[in-house]
């Protein structure tokens, strides 16, 4: 597995912290509906994606693909915080503009303090 990643949930937060290297769409779509499935679980508004430890994103192709795949289970309006790693900001702030194009509530950062203040 290339991914790993551990949840921590406070309160309606659910914050995910992630290293590795994502390069395969299919292991991405299952760490999405991984995430969704754990906000719905725990009734979650927010969410706070730590991906500072990632040495490798999907291109943006894959990263369209990933949006199209997982926003159809989205059952509710949720807050996505996304902490990038400052050389992946540029290629993640691709997926999350097509995730606001699709109705998802999400902002990319560089920083857990911007972000944490952002949700």
């Amino acid at each position: 597995m290339s991914l790993e990643y551990d949840f921590e949930v406070e309160s309606d937060l659910l914050i995910v912290r992630t290293s590795g290297y994502d390069d395969d769409i299919n292991e991405a779509v299952a760490y999405g509906e991984a995430i969704i499935k754990k906000c719905v679980d725990n009734k979650c508004s927010r969410l706070l994606m730590d991906e500072t430890g990632m040495t490798d994103v999907l291109d943006i192709v894959s990263q369209y693909q990933m949006v199209q795949r997982l926003r159809p289970l989205i059952p509710y309006q949720l807050s996505v915080a996304l902490v990038a790693n400052p050389d992946h900001y540029e290629d993640i702030s691709f997926g999350s503009m097509v995730a606001e194009n699709r109705g998802i509530k999400v902002r990319v950062f560089t920083s857990m303090e911007d972000a944490m203040e952002w949700l």
